[in-house]
């Protein structure tokens, strides 16, 4: 009896070594998938709209996140993406930990809002780029495609969202004690990845681009005021810093004017970043907003939130699926019909959940394809590549950030509503049809917008395809 105990228990404890390996193989996808949306929630829910010491966690951590893709292109340390990718979790380790103390003392929340804004800019570009040199390296290899086991992925990914259902401050302690786990589980398991070598930065080495620091630097200031400005109802400073943001993004329209003979990457590429940026973050943003205003926000979770990470999930699962369905098609035309299709859909009174959902379907699966695109571009070095394409979807997000608040304030003076009106639509309160109008134009208008730069992709497309033609006969 006894051997055969010892054995059955030998037999448990390498199942479940088996089991949490996979865990820590799979920690980066899931940090890597997670980190935009979880710390956000997290930190919006210690807002309570009169300090502003709770405040800042949230402002920091969405800035950062938002412009840090800035900053680390402007800085030139000849750094491959595993150096990136093991710094990026250092940084979201310490700022777990971070986490978990502000549970017990506050300000801790300030620098875990610091570290995990840097770290979720820099692990998305990282992991992404060692995501398709392991591809690489199988295919290189000859051995055949690893067999996927998603029961750990979806064990932690289910015990995070069930964590995102305690009441506060468990909640907030729990998941950030599961994030540092998923950092330190990540760190375990990229350092013993045989096919890298952790090569230090030196610090001679390092130079920083005047261009893009200055980019950063601008972006850095607006969103943070622009974000105080929303959290603490000071509509002035709202006037202000949307005025600035217009001047600012003339004078880059004509800069980027002028120098678009010397572009590395097509026209449409380009746009479709742009767009794709832009179309997040208006789900995400301006999503919650308008079910603010119009269906109340304690309903934001399940009209956008939800739906948003669906999308996300069933993008994930089929949108490969769809391109083989449409045959010789290109998957880029599919992706830019299907996403033109659902933002006509979501400009109707049609269902709003479901909109959002078809939207976030495209919306992912336009990103991957641009995630493979750059990564074959062989005009910018290896480990930039996904760097210019986050970047390119950043600056869209950002600017239709900034045009989306332009435009509710112009169409708030022609309604004659105060700008205060703006801060009350995540407020759980009743709203005037004056407003609740006002949000649903911007949700047309707004839709009609990225509808057509996607339509102008697949026209710069073809054009582009045209051209070539001639040359490769």
């Amino acid at each position: 009896m006894a051997p055969a105990f010892f054995a059955q228990e030998g037999s448990l404890i390498k199942k479940a070594k088996a089991f949490f390996g996979s865990i820590a193989g799979s920690s980066a996808f899931l940090l890597n998938s997670s980190l935009i949306a979880i710390p956000y929630l997290l930190f919006l829910q210690l807002v309570d709209g009169t300090s502003l010491a709770t405040v800042l966690p949230l402002v920091i951590f969405y800035t950062l996140r938002m412009t840090g893709i800035f900053l680390l292109r402007s800085i030139r340390a000849g750094a491959d993406s595993y150096f990136m990718m093991m710094f990026s979790l250092v940084l979201g380790a310490a700022g777990a930990l971070c986490g978990v103390l502000g549970v017990f003392y506050f300000p801790f929340f300030t620098p875990s809002a610091i570290l995990l804004g840097l770290s979720t800019a820099f692990i998305q570009p990282a992991f992404t780029t060692l995501h398709f040199q392991r591809q690489e390296q199988t295919q290189t290899s000859g051995a055949g495609k690893p067999k996927k086991n998603f029961a750990p992925l979806a064990f932690v990914a289910v015990f995070l969202l069930a964590l995102m259902a305690l009441p506060s401050p468990i909640r907030t302690g729990g998941v950030m004690l599961l994030y540092l786990a998923l950092f330190l589980l990540a760190l375990y398991s990229a350092s013993r990845d045989p096919a890298h070598t952790l090569r230090f930065v030196r610090l001679k080495n390092v130079t920083v681009s005047p261009r893009y620091a200055a980019v950063f630097l601008i972006f850095f200031v607006l969103l943070i005021v622009l974000r105080i400005a929303r959290l603490t109802f000071d509509a002035q400073e709202l006037d202000v810093v949307t005025i600035w943001f217009a001047v600012a993004f003339l004078i880059a329209m004509l800069l980027v004017w002028l120098r678009r003979k010397q572009a590395r990457l097509p026209l449409w590429l380009n746009l479709l970043s742009l767009a794709n940026g832009m179309c997040g973050n208006f789900l995400f943003i301006f999503g919650s907003f308008y079910v603010g205003a119009v269906y109340g926000i304690g309903e934001a979770a399940a009209y956008v939130y939800v739906p948003f990470v669906l999308g996300m999930g069933c993008s994930m699962a089929f949108a490969s699926k769809l391109w083989k369905l449409a045959g010789g098609v290109s998957p880029f035309t599919v992706q830019a019909i299907g996403a033109c299709a659902s933002l006509v859909l979501l400009m109707t009174p049609f269902y709003f959940p479901a909109g959002v959902f078809l939207v976030s379907f495209f919306f992912s699966g336009t990103s991957s394809l641009l995630n493979r695109e750059y990564y074959h571009t062989q005009s910018i070095p290896t480990d930039r590549r996904l760097v210019s394409k986050f970047t390119m979807q950043d600056i869209g997000s950002i600017t239709y950030q900034f045009i989306i608040a332009a435009f509710l304030l112009a169409l708030f003076s022609f309604y004659r509503l105060p700008a205060a009106a703006f801060f009350t639509m995540t407020e759980q309160v009743s709203h005037p049809e004056t407003l609740v109008h006002a949000v649903q134009i911007v949700r047309f208008w707004g839709c009609l917008i990225l509808a057509a730069l996607y339509a102008g992709v697949l026209a710069a497309r073809k054009k582009g395809a045209v051209k070539k033609a001639p040359s490769a006969e």
